[in-house]
């Protein structure tokens, strides 16, 4: 009998470019590129991109813009552009690779996030090299670096001209840090650019959106194929208690696909659904979904249960789903009127749990509006009983234990029920946890804390798949967090991103590295961390130095040999600004302290500053 041995090149070409999906490109072209040529003409026909760079060092991101994307530019399909904790990335990107728009051919989506206002002009408006593209995300929004570039910057002013730039865009996505002031809507009347018709963009989501935008994007038939739409109307105080002016409702013609709503407002149900009431009589909404916040006050014009009701069964479309999400804001809310319309939609629906602790959950079909409204002339009775200091407070259920959750928080223990605990610690694994947010307890009777840890303890060892820790506490209960040596070891094995909110005023950059150190000291390797973030609270005069600076740093970067992301924050930012000494006048002299005394660290950091900030990429 011939004895036939397969060999792993004989696998079928449809096999290889499957598997070759699953592969990051470094890892893809460093372990396949020019062993023989059947597997090169297969690497030609592989998609690639540039990935988000979050989980990068300076020197894997460079050599994708040397060796992978400037080289195999026709083969880019996505492209993620972010200086997220990545200082100066776009400035390399624009000076390695080529924006020439004929080598551009494959590439259909884009991710921009986070860059300097000259950039985007440059990516956006004075290239055409994505042209072509049928996705973009677009995040310049609040808690950015570059935030601040924008200020001048009106939400039409970024995205009619986007739009109209990309015509074959079919989804776009768009996080801006929105002024909207008082004298908005003049300024929109008087500076809003033309817009063209576009004829491909089938989805978008717009975070920061104001009314007169929206507005000028659905009417006169400018987005015709336009199927989801998501946006989030700025949250404005100011003429917050000033009444809306109706609108003018849309026109079905002008946007005769449009079938899925999401919006989260500020104020202003009335408003969203005037605006597509006649979308709704044409029976073309499938959902329409609202939440945010919302006042109760005389003219807020909150609808009422006959109007809400006369208002979704306008369709006769079978599969209308309606859901409506709201908090109160309770400082420009009348309790009367909040009260009043809280217990009317509880008669109507028979539910409870509608509107009740300032919140009101409303779902139609599920939820029915059929039960008659009657006047129960000790309704307001019952109400005012219900305050009765004598009767306890009636806590709002916890939803069931779900094992499958990828976020959790963990806080005072003494507020969680004994049932409860015990249900948390009875899951044996969390198989999809990947974060927790801890908050420091108070002390107890005896000035004792830290009571959580041994639950963190007892969650962390059963989530196999744990990657970040948020924390919030003050520097005694770091001090007794640091000495649960089972846990550090966990920390050191699993953690990659770790960030450390300090509170009380009482922990100074010192303090914080201490506790972190000996927290991840207990491992028997290098920790694998590769993020931290600290926010510090102490006095500036307590920490703020340059010796402070290179002497903590230095400990840091001896602890994670790992670590490509760090940034240091102070929470008085004020003082900062007002500050002769702060961290953009440290930083510099850090790191030319740093470089005269040759830390093999600093051959390849990039690092940036603001008076309260340093973000450090290694």
């Amino acid at each position: 009998m011939n004895e036939h041995r397969s060999h792993l090149q004989d696998l079928p070409v449809e096999l290889f470019l499957h598997i070759f999906e699953y592969l990051a490109p470094h890892d893809l072209l460093n372990a396949f590129k020019n062993l023989n040529r059947r597997f090169n003409i297969m690497l030609t026909q592989q998609s690639l991109c540039l990935p988000n760079n979050r989980q990068m060092s300076v020197h894997l991101y460079l050599y994708y813009l040397k060796e992978i994307v400037s080289k195999h530019a026709s083969q880019i399909v996505y492209l993620h552009l972010s200086e997220r904790n990545a200082p100066h990335a776009l400035n390399y990107f624009l000076s390695e690779v080529p924006l020439n728009n004929l080598v551009w051919s494959a590439l259909k989506a884009v991710t921009i996030e986070d860059v300097p206002r000259h950039v985007l002009e440059i990516l956006l408006y004075d290239c055409s090299f994505l042209s072509k593209i049928h996705s973009l995300s677009l995040d310049v929004g609040y808690h950015r670096f570059h935030c601040e570039e924008y200020d001048e910057c009106y939400d039409f002013g970024i995205v009619i001209p986007v739009l109209n730039c990309l015509s074959q865009l079919n989804s776009l996505y768009l996080r801006i840090a929105s002024r909207v002031g008082e004298n908005y809507t003049t300024i929109f009347s008087e500076s809003c650019p033309p817009m063209s018709i576009h004829q491909n963009l089938q989805t978008v989501s717009i975070v920061e959106c104001s009314r007169e935008l929206l507005t000028e994007l659905l009417n006169n038939g400018h987005l015709p194929k336009l199927q989801h739409l998501r946006v989030a109307f700025p949250m404005i105080y100011a003429n917050i208690e000033k009444e809306l002016s109706r609108p003018i409702p849309l026109k079905q013609a002008f946007a005769p696909e449009l079938r899925h709503v999401n919006v989260e407002i500020f104020t202003g149900v009335a408003w969203v659904l005037t605006f597509f009431e006649d979308l709704q009589r044409y029976s073309q909404l499938d959902q329409l979904i609202m939440s945010g916040y919302e006042r109760f006050a005389d003219n807020s014009h909150f609808p009422r249960v006959t109007t809400l009701r006369q208002w979704v069964t306008l369709t006769k479309s079978k599969i209308f789903k309606f859901q409506l999400n709201l908090c109160t804001i309770y400082a420009y809310s009348n309790n009367e009127i909040t009260e009043e319309i809280f217990a009317e939609y509880r008669q109507a629906t028979g539910e409870e749990s509608v509107a009740q602790y300032g919140k009101i959950n409303l779902s139609y079909p599920t939820m029915s509006f059929s039960h008659p409204l009657e006047t129960d002339d000790n309704e307001w009775e019952d109400l005012d009983s219900s305050n009765d200091s004598t009767k306890s407070f009636e806590c709002v259920r916890d939803a069931p234990v779900d094992n499958h959750i990828e976020e959790m928080d963990i806080f005072e223990l003494d507020y969680v029920e004994d049932e409860r605990l015990a249900q948390l610690e009875a899951i044996s694994c969390w198989y999809r946890l990947r974060k927790i947010n801890l908050e420091g307890d108070w002390p107890d009777d005896n000035g004792d804390v830290g009571e959580n840890i041994s639950h963190l303890l007892h969650i962390a060892q059963r989530s196999p798949y744990l990657r970040e820790l948020y924390i919030k506490s003050d520097l005694d209960y770091g001090y007794v967090l640091c000495l649960n040596k089972q846990l550090g070891m966990l920390l050191s094995q699993q953690l990659e991103v770790l960030h450390f909110n300090a509170e009380q005023a009482n922990s100074s950059f010192g303090d914080l590295v201490r506790i972190i150190d000996k927290l991840f000291s207990y491992g028997q390797s290098s920790p694998c961390l590769k993020q931290l973030i600290l926010d510090i609270d102490a006095h500036l005069d307590s920490w703020l130095s340059t010796r402070h600076l290179v002497r903590w740093l230095g400990k840091i970067f001896k602890r994670f040999p790992s670590l490509i992301r760090l940034t240091l924050s102070c929470k008085d930012e004020e003082a900062c600004r007002n500050s002769e000494e702060n961290l953009s006048t440290l930083a510099p002299e850090w790191y030319v302290y740093s470089l005269l005394y040759r830390k093999k660290w600093m051959r390849s950091l990039k690092y940036r500053h603001k008076p309260h900030l340093i973000e450090i990429w290694l």
